[in-house]
């Protein structure tokens, strides 16, 4: 049942992510809706349902932003196998678990992001700028406002999120 809910919910997401997020950017961090989604599911689902929230999930926003396509998948899934892994060794998901899922993903994430992008030549590395400084300056300007975000915004999802999964696992009973 969860692997249906990514469908609507990620494509709601990804609109989100490209018409409110940039309404709300703050020293040119923005939330990244997708991205909370995926860790918050990752966090109490199965690695196979995890796994089909990143793609589906990556692949909806790429295809509503410039990026090229599998961008955003990329990084995703391999958070969601990173986290599966680092998730076995504890017994529940608490705050902290939370914090860390999101700071880690975050910085991977971006800097993920960023190295396929500058890499493909969608960067500003052909204007004459090294890899590191364009990772030193976008970690400034970017990464830490984008870091904010997700940590104010990753246990509300973190609990709606939940509740889904807790909804979906139940299934659907007639009543």
């Amino acid at each position: 049942m969860g692997t249906f809910l990514s469908v609507p919910i990620l494509i709601v997401a990804a609109a989100l992510q490209v018409t409110i997020a940039p309404q709300i950017s703050f020293f040119g961090g923005r939330p990244d809706f997708v991205f909370l989604l995926v860790i918050a599911w990752t966090l109490n689902g199965t690695l196979e349902q995890s796994v089909v929230w990143a793609l589906v999930g990556g692949l909806c926003k790429d295809l509503l932003s410039a990026a090229p396509l599998g961008t955003s998948a990329l990084g995703l899934v391999v958070i969601v196998f990173l986290l599966n892994a680092l998730r076995s060794q504890f017994y529940t998901v608490g705050f902290f678990t939370l914090i860390w899922a999101t700071v880690l993903g975050t910085v991977f994430q971006q800097v993920l992001t960023l190295v396929i992008l500058v890499l493909g030549g969608f960067g500003p590395a052909s204007a004459g700028f090294s890899l590191l400084g364009i990772i030193g300056q976008e970690l400034v300007t970017n990464l830490l406002p984008t870091l904010f975000y997700h940590l104010t915004a990753i246990i509300p999802v973190y609990l709606i999120v939940r509740r889904l999964q807790n909804w979906a696992n139940r299934g659907f009973r007639p009543t």
